[in-house]
């Protein structure tokens, strides 16, 4: 079966190669009229899982979360930090107490007006969901003054017990932030949505699931119906303060987990821009505008359960062979995209300011923390028990699709070369997630991750071991001071000591295997214009446009 889709697929393709050069590549303009389409539809790489901004933690969330809210920060384009809410702010002089000014132009959908203590109220429920229901608390916990006792452990709290939080609205257009200490990143932290403004009448404190019903929302667009398995429908926010520019009334995300029914949807005109597309679309749509390659920052990894997976996996020896038996030019060739993906020899990919350019730079000896080496590989797993006639068993855990099941095909090869017996496992989106994230159920498992904001410690902190709650399956403590250590540095200082924390973790402990780095890559009809990406990996659409057919 999966043989027969994939030929219709491309026999699809085909016809569509066909019928664009015939079309001369032209495709929408509609004879310049101007005309526009009333509905743009965009398909989601997944089911979403909880439209709470203080729950959702995935791309897929964001696709939707993006239309419906006007948070006080967004990341820009071109991974700036833009003010939307957020108007003015200021920091004092020990850079722990932070002032912000919120515009008054700021409206709910049922036109309530939005105020100071609705973000104040946002933050604070985040907060008290605990690690457990609301991951990116820990942007609160960590970092904000009296916060730190509050949600840890996955515990929940009410706000009545947080008057010692620094978080206060002085007036409804006024917030003041207080911080434990310095940090010059934190109003990129504040782009997440556990910053995002709720209401106490229908967000529940230490409840999510009214997030599956119908609810206000302040951002351009809001929602028509609720279904995450099939589809979300938004309409425009008419008491948005920049409505009149807002031209396309209505938007639906329709959930469409597997890329070649989005391309097949894409090309029968079901759907105006695919999410989540295979890299053989680049040559598919090569020289023509419906390809959209946008530059992001993404890392894609395997995960290396040093904790709770089999002892050998405990044995540095044997995550070290892993790393040095893996070709990543292998992976990025048999990817088959030219330019989108690149070989990742660190953790933190390209994208973000260093020392003396990109934090990456160009991959040089410095900064390439692993390489390829199997006679190497093979010396650290004879000395840790392995040999041809005794293979280490292994299972590495994804989720299915084309992408992820080339990467597992070249990863099973590979690893056979250093004694590595890889058997390969799938799950459901959803599935897989919990069991990689919240029970810790693999040995080894793809990753892959992108920028929640714009500083090395977005990934970084993804394995300080305050962060973990719970299902530790990488760091230690040596780790997490190193990075303590880095909080307390500015400039030059703190990049190399970022620097330094990134090679322990990759280069002398192997806690995670880097494997390459990507762009994002779409599909969006003729002639749409509007969207913008962000570093981020995905779009929104706030004043997209698509020609009418």
């Amino acid at each position: 079966m999966k043989t027969m889709k994939k030929l219709l697929v491309a026999l699809l393709a085909m016809m569509m190669v066909f019928s664009l050069a015939a079309c001369g590549g032209d495709n929408g303009d509609n004879g310049d009229t101007g005309a526009i389409k009333d509905t743009f539809t965009y398909a989601l790489g997944g089911e979403p899982n909880y439209l709470d901004p203080a729950v959702a933690s995935d791309s897929v969330g964001s696709y939707v979360l993006n239309q419906s809210y006007y948070p006080l920060f967004a990341i820009g384009a071109d991974g700036s930090t833009v003010k939307h809410a957020c108007v003015d702010y200021s920091v004092d002089e020990t850079r722990t107490v932070y002032t912000f000014k919120l515009t008054e132009n700021n409206y709910w959908s049922d036109g309530q007006k939005v105020v100071a203590g609705d973000y104040v109220y946002g933050m604070l429920r985040s907060l008290g969901l605990g690690s457990g229901d609301s991951y990116y608390s820990y942007f609160i916990r960590n970092y904000v003054k009296g916060a730190a006792p509050y949600g840890a452990d996955a515990t929940t709290a009410y706000i009545a017990d947080m008057k010692d939080v620094g978080i206060k609205a002085l007036d409804d257009y006024t917030i003041e932030i207080t911080l434990e200490k310095p940090c010059d990143y934190f109003v990129g932290l504040m782009t997440a949505g556990v910053f995002y403004p709720a209401r106490k009448d229908y967000a529940k404190e230490c409840d999510y699931t009214w997030a599956a019903e119908l609810h206000p929302t302040n951002g351009p667009y809001t929602y028509e119906k609720i279904d995450n398995a099939t589809e979300i429908v938004f309409v425009k926010n008419e008491y948005f303060y920049d409505a009149a520019n807002i031209k396309t009334n209505k938007l639906i995300a329709k959930v469409m987990p597997d890329p070649d029914a989005q391309l097949m949807a894409f090309q029968q005109g079901g759907i105006d821009f695919a999410s989540n597309v295979d890299s053989s679309v680049t040559k598919l749509y090569a020289g023509q505008p419906e390809l959209v390659i946008s530059d992001s920052v993404i890392n894609y990894y395997m995960m290396m359960n040093a904790y709770k997976s089999v002892d050998a996996l405990k044995d540095v020896r044997v995550r070290k062979a892993i790393q040095l038996g893996i070709d990543r030019s292998a992976i990025v060739t048999a990817l088959d995209a030219a330019d989108v993906y690149y070989e990742l020899y660190g953790y933190v990919p390209k994208g973000f300011a260093g020392k003396d350019g990109d934090f990456r730079g160009e991959q040089d000896a410095a900064n390439q923390l692993i390489k390829t080496d199997k006679e190497e590989a093979k010396r650290l797993m004879t000395e840790a028990g392995y040999s041809a006639e005794n293979p280490l068993k292994l299972e590495y855990y994804y989720n299915q699709a084309a992408m992820h099941d080339t990467v597992a095909a070249v990863l099973k090869v590979q690893l056979a070369d250093i004694y590595v017996d890889l058997t390969l496992r799938t799950g459901e989106l959803r599935t897989f997630f919990d069991d990689r994230d919240q029970q810790g159920n693999f040995q080894l498992a793809r990753g892959a991750m992108s920028a929640d904001y714009m500083d090395p410690t977005t990934f970084l902190e993804m394995a300080n071991s305050k962060n973990l709650y719970g299902n530790p399956t990488w760091g230690d403590a040596h780790y997490d001071q190193l990075l303590a250590e880095a909080d307390l540095l500015t400039g030059t200082e703190r990049i190399e000591k970022l620097h330094e924390a990134e090679n322990y973790l990759v280069g002398e402990m192997a806690y995670t295997c880097p494997l390459f780095g990507y762009k994002q890559i779409c599909l969006a009809a003729a002639g749409t214009t509007g969207m913008e990406s962000s570093p981020q990996g995905n779009y929104t659409f706030w004043y997209v446009t698509t020609p009418a057919k």
